[in-house]
C-alpha cells in the first residue's frame, strides 16, 4: 500500500558543531547594548524505520549533525523509540511466527523487504548504516521469514549523538490521524484518537494532549503540522476554537500539489489566526520550519530545507522549549538573520544572507477592523482532491504594511495594527514549494521569518 493510500485509512556536510550565527534579539525592557545571543539550528520533525522513513534512525541523526543542526527530534508515526520488543507499528506488521528467535531482545524489529514500497526497509537501507558505522553497528536476525533489522532506542541514538552544548536530542513523535497530524516533544508516552469530523479531531488531540499529559513533571511541545495536509484539513477556525495552540508549521514539505489560489497558504492561515487572536487579545500563533523529512539521502523526500532558529541560554530542552514559547525563535528554508530586535514597539531586522543576490524584506501584519466574514469554497473531489470545505477569508488579513529592499529595515507599529511580522527572501532565487506558496511574491530557497509581535510584547 502507498503512503498515501494508506493515510486515506489509517486509524491507528557542515563540521560537527558547528554554531549559528550570532544576533540580537532584545526585550522590550533590555539596555540598549545587549550580549549577542545564541541562536541554535534545530528541526523537530523527521521521520526513520521506526516507521515509514527511508533509513535507520541512525542513519538519520547522523545526518543532520552533519550538517550543523544542534537540536534534534525523531518524531516517527505514532511511536516513540523505547526498548520494548514489537514488531508492529504505523501501517507495519513484521510479527514471525516464531517469537522464539527473539526471547530476550528488545525495541522494534523490521524485516527487511526485497524491493522498496511504502513503508518498506531494504537491503541498501542497511549497507548505507553499516558504512558509515561499521558492520557490527546494526543487529541482524534472520528467521525463515527472511532478515530482521533491529532499530535504536532513544537512549542509545542519546549515547551515540548527543553532545553537552554541541547537540542535543528530544524524544517525540507525531500523533497520525487519518487528517490531522501533531508533534509531542519531550514526552513518554503516545496516544492515539480518531474522529471522522476533522474539525472535531483539531480540538480533540489538543484536548487530549493536555490530559496525557496533566501530571507531566517536565515541559512538553505540541505543534500542529502542516495545516494543508491532505488538501486543506485543518480550517483556520479550528485552530482559533483552541487558543492554547501555540505552535503550527508554515514551512513542511513539498505542498505545491495541493494548493488551491482561491483559498490560503499556511502563512496566510498563520495571519488569519493571529489577526483574530489579536484582536481578542488571546496567546499568538507561533511558526515552526521542519522538513517532515522521509529520507536523507533522497532529494525527492526534501531534507535539510527548513528549519527552526531558537535563541536560548543553553543547549538544553527546557531552555529551548522557553524561549520558543516567548516568540524567541525565527524559521529559515535557507536564509539567516543577523539582527532581530523588537522594542515593543517597532521590529528591526537584518538579513544575513548566505549567497550573493537581490534581497527584500516584507513587514506584515494586519489592521484593526478587518473583516472578519468568510466564505466556503466547496471542493467537489475531482482531480484526485478528496471533497473539503474550505474557508475563505478576507485579504485585508497578513497584509504587507512596508516593503524594503535590501539586507535591513525597521518597522513601527501604528496605532491601528494589531500586529508586525517579518519576511525576508531572495528575490532573484527563483521559484519553489516548501510548505507554502505566494500570491505575493515567489518564496525562494533563500527565506526566513520571524514570529509576530504586538505592542508591548516581552521576549
Amino acid at each position: 500500500m502507498k503512503r498515501r493510500d494508506f493515510l486515506k485509512t489509517a486509524t491507528g556536510a557542515l563540521a560537527l558543531g558547528i554554531v549559528g550565527p550570532r544576533i540580537n534579539l532584545i526585550a522590550a525592557d533590555a539596555p540598549a547594548v545587549a550580549a549577542p545571543q545564541r541562536w541554535y539550528k534545530g528541526n523537530i520533525h523527521c521521520h526513520s524505520h521506526w516507521s515509514d522513513g527511508r533509513d535507520l534512525p541512525e542513519v538519520v541523526v547522523d545526518a543532520y549533525k552533519k550538517r550543523g543542526y544542534e537540536f534534534f527530534s525523531l518524531t516517527d508515526h505514532n511511536i516513540l523509540h523505547q526498548p520494548e520488543l514489537r514488531f508492529t507499528g504505523f501501517g507495519m506488521n513484521y510479527t514471525p511466527s516464531d517469537l522464539k528467535f527473539f526471547d530476550g531482545e528488545t525495541s522494534f524489529w523490521k524485516r527487511i523487504s526485497p524491493s522498496y514500497a511504502w513503508p518498506n526497509l531494504v537491503e541498501e537501507d542497511v549497507k548505507r548504516a553499516q558504512q558509515i558505522f561499521g558492520e557490527d553497528s546494526v543487529k541482524l536476525k534472520e528467521t525463515k521469514e527472511g532478515v530482521y533489522v533491529r532499530m535504536q532506542t532513544e537512549d542509545e541514538l542519546s549515547s551515540l549523538f548527543e553532545e553537552k552544548g554541541k547537540f542535543l536530542l528530544i524524544p517525540g513523535f507525531e500523533m497520525t490521524a487519518q487528517n490531522v497530524h501533531v508533534n509531542l516533544l519531550n514526552v513518554d508516552k503516545t496516544f492515539f484518537i480518531e474522529d471522522p469530523s476533522i474539525k472535531n479531531l483539531v480540538a480533540a488531540t489538543y484536548d487530549k494532549t493536555l490530559e496525557t499529559y496533566a501530571d507531566a513533571d517536565k515541559p512538553y511541545l505540541y505543534t500542529l503540522n502542516h495545516p494543508m495536509w491532505q488538501y486543506y484539513n485543518i480550517q483556520p477556525s479550528y485552530v482559533l476554537e483552541r487558543p492554547g495552540i501555540r505552535f503550527m508549521e508554515v514551512t513542511n514539505n513539498n505542498t505545491s500539489w495541493q494548493y488551491l489560489p482561491e483559498a490560503w497558504t499556511p502563512e496566510q492561515l498563520w495571519d488569519i489566526v493571529n489577526a483574530c487572536r489579536a484582536k481578542n487579545d488571546q496567546p499568538l500563533l507561533y511558526a515552526t520550519g521542519t522538513d517532515d523529512s522521509h529520507g536523507v539521502f533522497r532529494d525527492d523526500y526534501a531534507p535539510f530545507h527548513s528549519w527552526t532558529r531558537v535563541r536560548a541560554d543553553a543547549l538544553e530542552i527546557d531552555a529551548i522549549f522557553d524561549t520558543m514559547n516567548k516568540g524567541a525563535s525565527y524559521i529559515s528554508t535557507g536564509l539567516e538573520f543577523a539582527h532581530i530586535r523588537f522594542d515593543g514597539k517597532t521590529l528591526e531586522v537584518k538579513l544575513d544572507p548566505q549567497v550573493d543576490g537581490k534581497y527584500r524584506i516584507e513587514f506584515v501584519g494586519t489592521k484593526k477592523g478587518f473583516d472578519e466574514t468568510f466564505k466556503i469554497l466547496e471542493i467537489d473531489g475531482s482531480d484526485g482532491r478528496p471533497p473539503r470545505s474550505v474557508e475563505c477569508w478576507s485579504k485585508e488579513i497578513g497584509k504587507t504594511l512596508e516593503t524594503v529592499d535590501g539586507l535591513e529595515g525597521s518597522y513601527t507599529l501604528k496605532p491601528d495594527d494589531l500586529y508586525v511580522r517579518a519576511k525576508g527572501y531572495r528575490v532573484d532565487a527563483g521559484c519553489c514549494y516548501h510548505g507554502t506558496s505566494y500570491d505575493r511574491s515567489p518564496l525562494s530557497a533563500d527565506a526566513a521569518w520571524t514570529q509576530p509581535y504586538r505592542e508591548g510584547d516581552s521576549l
